[in-house]
């Protein structure tokens, strides 16, 4: 019996079932009936991507008669500029792209809308380049992303924990 009128930090619930999950052959957890098979189907799509992208990097070398050994480097290469980039011009670029498909607007109806808040047609085409930008494009482009400035230096910039690191 407890002495304490709190609920205790271990306990167990005997009438739970949790199926167990394997990979290759290894016990690697447990889930409810319920989550595993969306778990399991989305894990074995990952590793159909994985096994793809590695035979066409292979192909690819072989093509250009390059070192097979480097496919691992070049899954790598391809996996990071596939990824969502989370700071840099590159990153304000995305915003931009992610704007533009909210507004539902073509790329002219969205350069003639970003040119209204004093953002040129050739400026969104070199932050799309991912050239560096001057602070002075800052508010409008606050604006036409509806968010602060200060989380816009915040992607642009990166974080100041990233920068400490």
């Amino acid at each position: 019996m407890s002495l304490r009128n709190e609920p205790l930090d271990w306990h167990f619930e005997s009438n739970e079932h949790y199926i167990p999950i394997y990979h290759q052959g290894d016990l690697v957890g447990f889930f409810k009936p319920e989550y595993a098979s969306e778990v399991i189907k989305f894990l074995n799509e990952e590793e159909v991507l994985k096994k793809a992208l590695k035979m066409a990097c292979t192909d690819l070398i072989k093509k250009i008669g390059g070192d097979t050994r480097k496919v691992n480097y070049l899954m790598e290469k391809y996996v990071k500029t596939s990824e969502r980039p989370k700071h840099g011009t590159r990153a304000i670029a995305v915003l931009l792209r992610d704007r533009q498909k909210e507004l539902d607007l073509s790329s002219q109806e969205f350069a003639k809308f970003c040119d209204t808040f004093k953002l040129s047609p050739t400026e969104l085409n070199n932050i799309y380049a991912g050239e560096a930008f001057d602070d002075n494009l800052l508010a409008p482009l606050s604006r036409i992303l509806g968010i602060a400035k200060e989380r816009l230096l915040e992607v642009r910039d990166g974080s100041e924990e990233q920068s400490s690191t």
